[in-house]
């Protein structure tokens, strides 16, 4: 995935807004599926989080819990 690029939240996952000490310091679940925009692919160059725009906010969630949005046209 790309800086841009549209991907399915599923719900039941969570969100995490920032970090502190290595713990999250805020965070939702999501209770239903969303879409969100790719801000940062693969955070820190690792294959654990991205950072993605969704619910009017700025949110880390872990690449498993992702889906690309590809269009079939």
């Amino acid at each position: 995935m790309k800086k841009g690029d549209l991907v399915y939240l599923p719900s039941d996952i969570m969100l995490v807004g920032s970090w502190f000490n290595g713990a999250a310091e805020n965070w939702i679940k999501l209770l239903e599926p969303t879409t969100g925009i790719i801000i940062e692919p693969n955070l820190d160059n690792e294959n654990i989080y991205h950072r993605v725009h969704t619910k009017g906010s700025d949110w880390y969630v872990r690449t498993v819990d992702t889906m690309e949005v590809i269009s079939r046209a």
